[in-house]
């Protein structure tokens, strides 16, 4: 599955040094931008994922009944 990534990010990669080769600079200082948002809002959904209690929560029980 790791492989699979690598291989998209490096595809998106390529493309990206393809196209600083093709639009004018402007064209290309936006897109990247709109590339930049896009990759700080995945870092803040990793961090408030991190962030996040589990609702199966981490409590151990003892044995035994209360009571």
């Amino acid at each position: 599955m790791h492989e699979d990534v690598d291989a998209r990010i490096a595809e998106v990669i390529v493309g990206l040094v393809r196209l600083s080769r093709l639009l004018p600079p402007e064209d290309l200082d936006n897109l990247l931008g709109a590339v930049a948002v896009e990759v700080e809002t995945g870092m803040e959904l990793v961090e408030e994922r991190r962030l996040t209690r589990r609702v199966d929560g981490n409590v151990v029980t003892f044995p035994g009944t209360r009571g």
